[in-house]
């Protein structure tokens, strides 16, 4: 992975046994505790925001092949490099903390692999962190307490989150 990760080599890591799911993307940071990606988005063929994945949910992965490699139609990346203070950023209790001025953030928390928190971030605790959400048609809801020990994805900066975020200031400045 050190390779990876220093080499900003693409790579596919396989959640398996956790969950059935494969996430595409660069390495920048990974520990015991967290791995740190630039997502890539397969329909759009780029690299699409962040994910922070939490570090027992990784057991294997592989760097891209040349096919894949080729597939790759805007290697935008560099976009990605050197926003996050990855530093600051060794466990998820830090990286909520990081995340506090995030606009908009997606957290799965392992009930299962379809259902998933949008929100912005309220507060961070030790144990919990809170965000107002935010339902699929950009209207701000009810706050929600989720405990940092569920999680087990964090997303952000995403296609989906700016979507969210842009359809939630039209409907404002209608």
């Amino acid at each position: 992975m050190k390779n990876a990760i220093k080499n900003r080599i693409p790579i596919h890591v396989d959640l398996e046994p956790n969950r059935d799911e494969v996430h595409s993307g660069i390495c920048l940071k990974s520990n015991d505790n967290v791995y740190i990606f630039i997502s890539y988005n397969e329909e759009n063929k780029e690299f699409d925001g962040y994910a922070i994945i939490r570090g027992y949910e990784i057991e294997k992965y592989r760097e891209w092949d040349d096919e894949e490699l080729s597939e790759i139609e805007n290697n935008n990346f560099s976009d990605f490099i050197g926003i996050l203070p990855l530093e600051k950023m060794d466990n998820l209790y830090q990286c909520l903390l990081e995340l506090k001025n995030e606009k908009l953030i997606s957290i799965f928390d392992g009930t299962d692999d379809d259902t998933f928190y949008v929100g912005r971030i309220i507060n961070v605790t030790n144990n919990y962190v809170e965000l107002k959400l935010m339902n699929e048609d950009a209207q701000w809801r009810e706050n929600e307490k989720i405990n940092i020990d569920e999680i087990t994805y964090i997303g952000f900066g995403s296609c989906y989150e700016k979507e969210l975020l842009n359809k939630n200031a039209l409907q404002h400045h209608i």
